[in-house]
C-alpha cells in the first residue's frame, strides 16, 4: 500500500462511520477486512489524485512540512476525495425527494475539494508544506 495523507478514521469522521461502511461494502457483505481494504484503496486513489495535481508546483510530493507532518488541509482533502470515491463506487442511487430525479449528494464535496486543490496548484492558496 502506498503512503497516504489520512487514515481510514478520517474518512469516517467526515462522512460518518455508518455511511462509509455502507459505501465500502461489496455485494452487501460485512467482512471487516474487505471494508478496510476498500477504504485503503479509496485513500490510495485520493493520494494519487492529489499528488498528480500538486506535482510540478513549488511543492514537493509527498506533501509534508519541515517537521515531516502532513498539512491539515491535505489530510482533509484526501479524506473527502476518498469518501466521494467510495460513494461513487457503489453507484449514486440518491433521488431528489421532491422531483424523483437522481442526484449525486456528494457532488458539492467533490467540486469544493477540486477547487481547493486548484487554488493550491496555481498558488492562490498556500499550505504548510515544502
Amino acid at each position: 500500500m502506498a503512503t497516504t495523507y489520512c487514515a481510514n478514521t478520517d474518512i469516517d469522521q467526515i462522512f460518518g462511520t455508518t455511511n462509509v461502511t455502507l459505501w465500502a461494502r461489496l455485494a452487501d457483505e460485512d467482512d471487516a477486512a474487505t471494508i478496510a481494504a476498500r477504504k485503503d484503496e479509496a485513500r490510495n486513489v485520493a493520494y494519487d489524485r492529489i499528488n498528480d495535481i500538486i506535482r510540478g508546483t513549488t511543492y514537493t510530493v509527498p506533501l509534508a512540512n519541515e517537521a515531516g507532518n502532513v498539512p491539515a488541509t491535505i489530510k482533509d482533502l484526501e479524506a473527502r476525495l476518498a469518501g466521494v470515491w467510495l460513494y461513487e463506487a457503489r453507484g449514486c442511487q440518491d433521488f431528489n425527494p421532491k422531483t424523483g430525479a437522481p442526484y449525486h449528494r456528494l457532488a458539492f464535496v467533490r467540486t469544493e475539494t477540486r477547487r481547493i486543490l486548484e487554488e493550491i496548484r496555481v498558488g492562490h492558496r498556500v499550505i504548510d508544506a515544502i
